[in-house]
């Protein structure tokens, strides 16, 4: 049986906002899993956990603000509305005349990116060979772990 990693952050409302926003910047293709796995936010909430407090505060609001404009691109929560209407709403964040709407939304995708690559079982279909020190012992074991997919990931 796995060590199981419990999410800290991305819980309920915001961990499904997280997964449907991740399988829209990296979506699912027949090689690969898109990046709204549990795998995937294991990473990102480890990696929230290390955040400056503030910060961690303004990125989980972003993701309670992201679900909450799904009403005005779809009628329905950001995780619930259809794959064009969750497009819309990205590229509307994306492409904002407010800067901080759109300095989120590139933080936003920075980190989908950033936990998804991190992934070892990711690295062969893009033909990554892995770190240049591969025995170099990582800061943090769970990190470590979570990026080999050898702890499992809950709520």
């Amino acid at each position: 049986m796995k060590p199981i990693y419990h999410c800290q952050y991305l819980r309920g409302r915001r961990l499904r906002t997280f997964l449907a926003v991740a399988n829209r910047i990296i979506p699912p293709t027949s090689q690969n899993e898109g990046a709204g796995t549990m795998a995937t936010a294991g990473i990102l909430d480890w990696s929230l956990s290390k955040m400056v407090p503030a910060l961690r505060r303004k990125f989980l609001f972003l993701l309670i603000l992201i679900e909450f404009l799904g009403f005005f691109f779809g009628g329905s929560p950001f995780s619930r509305n259809s794959k064009f209407a969750q497009d819309r709403e990205l590229r509307w964040l994306e492409n904002n005349r407010i800067g901080l709407l759109r300095m989120g939304f590139f933080g936003l995708m920075t980190f989908v990116k950033m936990s998804y690559y991190t992934r070892e079982d990711i690295w062969k279909s893009i033909h990554y060979p892995g770190p240049i020190l591969p025995d170099r012992k990582p800061p943090n074991e769970i990190i470590r772990l979570l990026a080999q997919r050898k702890i499992e990931v809950v709520p």
